[in-house]
């Protein structure tokens, strides 16, 4: 353990630490990522009952084991305890940094400490939530990159955060993305750390219970596993308790905003207050594109469909501008769908079409879009021009698009786009 920060004038050596409980999936990639800038690999085993301990042991890690007392904070000081190097890597076994990445950390740390004398203590980087097909689903950040110094340590049984010392502060701007694959389908199908986050959190709040981050945490735990009901009327809380306009509670603040509404807006009697919330939101965050998605489906659903485009379009030109960071993947992947179907609400077909054809670009096997498309181009144009514009986006060679397009035409009922597509088919393409 260190109590002197500053560490220019020699390399820096780094320690990677983690924690684990049954990681026998994840443990191997967990060390690997950096197996060639670590001087040391530290794992602390909480009580696995798979092959985590001897994977990390055949790797060549120090392995510790620590009783599990029911807090996270715990094993990870003990874990920093065992670290010998100037700067720590502490990620979860379910997360990684790529090797483009990981090359960086040590002359990133190098730098910044010679640049700020001392007072970086952290690195905040990327924070990449990736599904099971490896697509973004959101980004935020966090500091999983520190000083090794007594005064740098981890705080809360649960959902722990890193404190550092007064008068130091963590370097914002770097180029490290950590990529965490823990909020996978796969990951959460695991109904154990579900049901032990729950009662960590409850229990928290038994002792706690203005506690508004435990709160939020154990709303969206509830949310999670399917106790939606549970969970709204916390969500409800979190948003009563953060209203103060606290810097530190604005990232919670922002999530319960956007999960209560998002349910609330499918619950017929709850309709005008989703669309309270949602516009409370729209105005007091100008700057997420999830709350102009959320806003403009809430006012595209009431018929208001003007209103509903200028939503969307700010998102648009959001996304255009580069502000996508804590925004959910999939909302800005949705944008053309929003834009084309409210365009055709004001029959701006023109534009419609634009919208649709540029997601059918990247996701040519929503069929839904699809037959918007076809819709469009149907009702100014022949079959002939619409089949000629759809050959840019789809391949009338390929088998499969020659059926995704034919089962979309027969879908729609427009039997003279069908039939030509029913003529390009030919024995030939089944063999």
């Amino acid at each position: 353990m260190k109590n002197v920060i500053k560490t220019a004038g020699r390399a820096i050596r780094l320690s990677q630490c983690m924690i684990v409980k049954n990681e026998e999936k994840n443990i191997e990639r967990a060390l690997t990522w950096a197996k060639d800038i670590a001087f040391e690999q530290i794992v602390v085993d909480t009580g696995s009952s798979d092959h985590t301990v001897e994977i990390a042991e055949r790797m060549g890690a120090k392995v510790f084991h620590f009783k599990w007392i029911e807090d996270f904070s715990a094993a990870k000081n003990y874990a920093i305890d065992q670290a010998s190097g100037d700067w720590i890597a502490f990620l979860d076994a379910d997360e990684y940094i790529n090797a483009e990445h990981a090359r960086l950390i040590i002359p990133l740390i190098e730098s910044i400490v010679n640049l700020h004398d001392g007072k970086a203590v952290a690195l905040t980087s990327k924070w990449v939530h990736v599904n099971d097909e490896g697509g973004v689903i959101q980004i935020d950040r966090q500091e999983r990159i520190f000083i090794n110094h007594t005064g740098v340590r981890y705080e809360r049984p649960i959902h722990e955060t890193l404190k550092i010392p007064a008068g130091t502060f963590p370097v914002v701007e770097n180029d490290i993305s950590i990529i965490h694959t823990g909020y996978s389908h796969s990951a959460y199908a695991d109904v154990g750390k579900l049901e032990r986050n729950i009662t960590l959190l409850k229990k928290t709040l038994e002792s706690a219970p203005e506690d508004v981050k435990s709160k939020y945490y154990l709303a969206n735990s509830l949310d999670v596993s399917g106790n939606i009901e549970e969970a709204i009327p916390l969500y409800r809380e979190v948003l009563n308790e953060t209203a103060c306009g606290k810097s530190s509670y604005e990232w919670f603040r922002v999530n319960a905003f956007y999960r209560l509404t998002a349910h609330l807006v499918n619950k017929t009697k709850a309709l005008d207050e989703a669309c309270n919330l949602a516009e409370q939101a729209f105005h007091e965050f100008p700057e997420h594109v999830n709350f102009c998605c959320l806003y403009g489906t809430v006012l595209y659903n009431c018929g208001q469909f003007e209103n509903a485009l200028k939503a969307f379009g700010k998102a648009e030109k959001l996304v255009a501008d580069g502000k996508i960071e804590g925004q959910l993947a999939r909302n800005i992947d949705a944008l053309h769908i929003y834009l084309a179907r409210v365009n055709i609400k004001l029959d701006n077909h023109a534009e419609a079409l634009r919208h649709a054809a540029s997601y059918l670009q990247s996701n040519k096997r929503h069929e839904d879009m699809l037959k918007l498309c076809m819709s469009i181009l149907r009702s100014k144009d022949s079959p002939e021009n619409t089949v000629n514009f759809l050959s840019k986006i789809y391949n009338l060679k390929n088998i499969d698009d020659k059926m995704q397009l034919l089962r979309c035409a027969k879908g729609m009922g427009d039997a003279a786009l069908a039939q030509i597509f029913i003529k390009m088919i030919t024995p030939g393409d089944f063999r």
